[in-house]
Formats: structure tokens, C-alpha cells, sequence
């Protein structure tokens, strides 16, 4: 099993270090392995014994030239009326190799790889019924070629063919151990497998871009001279703030959506500065918001607010929430609604505890339906790698969640997202806050006006009544042409809401 877990950590590691290499490839191994087990064990059954292998493998590039790690497992047996040999063994493998076809389609890959082996024999005597195991641990080189073909869609598909040959170094892997107490047994083994593998798999690019443009002009961002930034101190954790002046107007907090992936939301800024004074910050543990309090409780965020509220001397205000911000802004509204002079939820997450589960059900469900099978699978991968701290996993994942959320709506070859400022670490720890909070209460005779806004195309579906119920006085709108971003989507008619709301 140890040998295992190592083995385990070397592929994921791969994985990780290949981040900063411009292409990664991910496979599956299935296939046979001839191994010659022919070192007496005083049976009457030739020793060659073909065996079942499977397992998996990943390679990372420095153009032509890579490195990989591969690792599979082998199983067979013969017998006859009077023994029964089974054999298994676990093979990995650290290999170099280099690529000979500079189409991009095809690869040729001749490679060597250093071996590590670990074998396992059961020797039954069928007419004694006496059973005997022995072991083997081995090193070697084994020299290989791979062929593989890619198709559009990133999937590969390959063979590989190779020879496993294992040192015997004086009396170092020379015999088999007795599996019982490990010692040296009488039989020798022996030095040699044949191997033919087929593959399947995928090829990650990690080329480096800048940040993505859009083909087509949204509505222009004009020049924010009235603006300033802060950082705001709560009990250690910082927030970065930014004002919009205009003191003699009433104040909104815009939320943006997430969590952990901060957005200036400088589109809806414009369209509210000239009435009002408006503010937005980056939320805790973001890169511009260290949090090393590592506290991403409800009460945390929802101090946050506060925090922003006093250092601004503002009393009360308008409160503006997208998405996981339209959710955090109920779950504030649900506490300090005596704070409120409006609430509206643009796309706002559906609630909390089983609730988050129902929404984050249709946030893959939508992806799903957008995505090829190959980006899907990326998804996952980016997924797992996120899961386990990696900030550049996430940001992969998020590009592609961007994708999903704009192709039907802006005709675009990139999107001008930066996603520079997304971190791992309130996407991990803000998700268990949210499911372990309670139901929030429905709100039924708020003195305040309550706006909520849903794209017909939105990521949220039957979860959206519970948005609606919860506020039984609210203005509920659907923007037509519309999906999940709507000041992007259908600006004009989402101006004309917000108009609406504000007046």
C-alpha cells in the first residue's frame, strides 16, 4: 500500500509541476504483459504467463522533449490438474522521451524509463492442497516506443510497446522471498517482460495568454477620476475598497459574485455613479484581500459589510448582490435589514444549507450541457486541483465557467475577465459555511424596496423559488435573450430595470 500511495503522489505531482509547462497529458493503460516466471518452482507448468494490466500515466512537455510517470497493475495465472501458478505485480515507471513528428496530430515517442516492480507469486499444489507465496521487488530500465493520435477535440489515443528488463545485482532481486517471513527462497527469478499497451486519454495547454478581450464592444468603460481605493482592517483581515464619490447622494455595496473570484464590476458602476455613491471591494481571502484568519464563517462576511459601513461613516444604504453576492446580500438582509434602504438581487444564489446544494446541482447541470466531453473531463481535473489548494487549477476552472456563462450571448473569442485576483482558499472554506448556515427566514413586510432579476437562460432553475418565496413583496423580473450575466447580456433591457428599481 505504501508503495502505492508513492507512486500516487509522483503522477499528481506531474500534474501539478506541469502547470508552468506548456502542455500536459493525462492517460488511461490498459493492456497485457508476457512475463517469463519460468525459475523452477517445481511444477509442471511452463512459467511464461500472460497477464492483464491497467492503470494510468501522465507526461508533461518541454516542447518535443518530455518526462513522464506511469504506473499499472498486472494480473494472471495458468494452472493445470496439478498446479496453479497466480501472478500479480505493480509496475511504475519515470521515463524521458522525445516526440520525432512535428505533426500535431500524430506523435512518435520512442522513450527510456527507469522501473520499479513489485511482483507476487502463489504456488498451488493442487493433488497436496499445500499453497505457497512467494515476493519479488525489482529495478530496471525498460525501453519503449509510444504512437499516439490527438483529434480536435483534445482526446488521444495511442499504443505502446516495451521491454521491462530488471537487474540482478549479486544476490540484490536474484531470488524470490518466501512471502511468509521474507526470506530468500531456491528460485531464482528471472530478468525479463514483454508489454503492449493501448492508451487513452487527453492533452491539457497550459500557454500562458493575457488577459481575454472581447471581439465585441460592450458598452465602454469611461475613466473613474473620482474613485479611491482603500484597505480596510477587520481585526487583521483586510478588504480592498473602492469609492466612487458623490457625497451628496445616496450610498450602494455592490457584492460581487464567487466566492473567492473578485470582480470590480466596473459595468454596473457605470451605469449607477452619476446618481448615486457607489462602493465595491474584493472579498475576503481574495488576492487584494488576504484573510490570514482563515475565518470564512457567515458572521465573517457578513462583518465585513459592517466593517466597509463604518470606515465610510455610513449609517444605511442601498445593498446590490450578483450571483454568490446576491446570496451573501439575503444572508446580510436576513441580520441588519434595519441597515437596508433597498435589496437587489441580480441572478442571486438560491440559499443556503440543502438549498446551496440544489443550486450548485444546476450550476453543473448548466456547465455540463455547455461543455464537450473532454472540456467536462478538464473541468473535473481543474476541480480536484483546486480542491487541493491550487490557485491556477481555479483559474482554469473559472475560464471555462466564464466561457459556459457568455458563448450564447456575446460573440467572443475571449472575455475580459482578469482572473488574477481569484484565490483557492475561500472557494474550499466558504462552501461548508454556506451548507452548515441555517435556512434563512422568509421576509414577510420589509420596509424596504426588494428587486430580483433572473436571465430566461439563468444557471438557476426551480431553485429560483426559493429566492422568490422568501420575499413575498418583491418586484420579480426575466430578462428575455439573457443568461446568467444580464448587464452584459442584454444591457438595455437590464438598464431599464435598475432605472426601475432605483427611482
Amino acid at each position: 500500500m505504501k508503495f502505492i500511495k508513492i507512486l500516487s503522489f509522483v503522477l499528481l505531482s506531474n500534474a501539478i509541476l506541469a502547470q508552468t509547462i506548456s502542455q500536459l497529458k493525462l492517460y488511461a493503460v490498459v493492456g497485457s504483459q508476457i512475463n517469463d516466471i519460468n525459475p523452477n518452482f517445481n511444477t509442471s507448468l511452463n512459467g511464461t504467463i500472460n497477464s492483464f494490466s491497467m492503470g494510468a500515466g501522465s507526461s508533461y512537455y518541454f516542447s518535443n522533449l518530455f518526462l513522464g510517470t506511469e504506473f499499472y497493475y498486472s494480473n494472471g495465472n495458468k494452472a493445470n490438474q496439478d498446479y496453479r501458478l497466480d501472478f500479480s505485480g505493480m509496475n511504475s515507471t519515470l521515463s524521458v522521451g522525445y516526440n520525432f513528428l512535428k505533426s500535431n496530430i500524430f506523435h512518435l515517442e520512442p522513450q527510456i524509463s527507469f522501473l520499479m516492480s513489485n511482483n507476487k507469486i502463489l504456488k498451488d499444489d493442487i493433488l497436496t492442497n499445500k499453497t505457497e507465496y512467494f515476493t519479488r521487488n525489482n529495478i530496471g530500465i525498460t525501453p519503449a516506443v509510444m504512437f499516439n493520435f490527438k483529434n480536435q477535440a483534445g482526446m488521444i489515443y495511442g499504443v505502446k510497446v516495451g521491454y521491462n528488463y530488471a537487474f540482478n545485482i549479486n544476490k540484490i532481486n536474484k531470488y524470490w522471498n518466501n512471502g511468509i517471513d521474507n526470506n530468500s527462497s531456491i528460485f531464482l527469478a528471472n530478468n525479463s517482460s514483454i508489454f503492449f499497451q493501448l492508451n487513452i486519454g487527453g492533452i491539457i495547454s497550459f500557454i500562458k495568454k493575457d488577459i481575454l478581450i472581447a471581439t465585441e464592444p460592450i458598452t465602454p468603460i469611461m475613466s473613474y477620476a473620482s474613485m479611491n481605493s482603500n484597505t480596510i482592517d477587520n481585526n487583521g483581515d483586510k478588504l480592498y475598497t473602492a469609492i466612487y464619490k458623490n457625497p451628496s447622494k445616496e450610498t450602494i455595496i455592490l457584492l460581487h459574485g464567487g466566492p473567492g473570484f473578485p470582480s470590480d464590476l466596473k459595468e454596473v458602476v457605470e451605469i449607477l455613479k452619476d446618481s448615486f455613491q457607489v462602493i465595491t471591494f474584493h472579498q475576503r481571502g481574495t488576492k487584494k484581500s488576504p484573510c490570514p484568519s482563515k475565518d470564512y464563517s457567515m458572521d465573517a462576511y457578513l462583518s465585513d459589510i459592517e466593517h466597509v459601513a463604518k470606515f465610510y461613516g455610513i449609517s444605511q444604504f442601498h445593498l446590490w448582490g450578483h450571483s454568490w453576492g446576491g446570496l451573501y446580500a439575503q444572508i446580510y438582509a436576513d441580520k441588519h435589514s434595519e441597515n437596508l434602504l433597498s435589496l437587489f438581487l441580480c441572478c442571486p444564489g438560491s440559499g443556503t444549507n440543502i438549498q446551496w446544494k440544489q443550486t450548485e446541482k444546476e450550476v453543473m447541470q448548466l456547465n455540463k450541457s455547455k461543455c464537450t466531453t473532454w472540456q467536462w473531463t478538464k473541468m473535473g481535473m481543474n476541480n480536484l486541483l483546486g480542491m487541493l489548494g491550487s490557485d491556477n487549477a481555479y483559474k482554469r476552472l473559472f475560464k471555462q465557467v466564464m466561457k459556459n456563462y457568455n458563448d450564447d450571448f456575446v460573440k467572443t473569442e475571449h472575455l475580459g475577465i482578469d482572473f488574477d485576483n481569484l484565490k483557492a482558499d475561500p472557494i474550499n472554506k466558504t462552501r461548508p459555511e454556506i451548507i452548515k448556515y441555517p435556512l434563512l427566514s422568509k421576509l414577510e413586510n420589509p420596509n424596504f424596496k426588494i428587486t430580483i432579476v433572473y436571465g430566461d437562460q439563468d444557471i438557476y432553475k426551480a431553485s429560483k423559488d426559493f429566492v422568490i418565496n422568501r420575499y413575498p413583496t418583491a418586484k420579480v423580473w426575466t430578462i428575455k435573450n439573457c443568461g446568467h450575466i444580464p448587464w452584459l447580456h442584454n444591457p438595455t433591457e437590464y438598464l431599464k430595470i435598475l432605472k426601475n428599481h432605483y427611482e
